[in-house]
């Protein structure tokens, strides 16, 4: 293959944006509430729930968060919809910003702020996970 094919065909598809590529600069994740605490980042599991829709397991504990007041990213939605063929678990690190006090025995509710290194697990489908790569830094969305 001569070399210029070669680079353009490299150049080419170097252009192609991957899963969520842009998304989250459009639309970032926001609370439309405020904290009664200070924010703090844990890596949890965000999943669409029966009964409390939205939830993020604290991964290492045995908590659970119930997350309210939270504007998300549009391409998330899909992945947390019971209805949804893509329904899913998305693992990452999360901004967790709490909206009521804690009170022990009880789901807390928060908002999330932001959210890196996401991972989708289909719950439905026997499929791979994969990495939305615009919410990993550059350099370490290899592999």
């Amino acid at each position: 293959m001569p070399k210029v094919v070669f680079s353009t065909l490299v150049a080419l598809l170097l252009s192609v944006p991957t899963i969520g590529e842009g998304v989250i600069a459009a639309s970032p994740w926001r609370c439309r509430e405020r904290p009664v605490e200070a924010c703090f980042r844990h890596r949890g599991r965000l999943s669409g729930q029966n009964g409390i829709a939205v939830q993020i397991w604290l991964i290492g504990t045995t908590r659970r968060v119930a997350v309210q007041s939270t504007e998300m990213p549009s391409f998330v939605e899909k992945y947390l919809s019971m209805t949804s063929e893509d329904q899913s678990y998305i693992y990452g690190d999360f901004e967790i910003c709490p909206v009521e006090p804690d009170t022990p025995g009880h789901m807390r509710s928060v908002c999330v702020s932001g959210a890196e290194n996401l991972v989708v697990q289909n719950r439905r489908r026997n499929l791979p996970p994969f990495r939305l790569l615009s919410t990993w830094p550059k350099g370490q969305a290899k592999n």
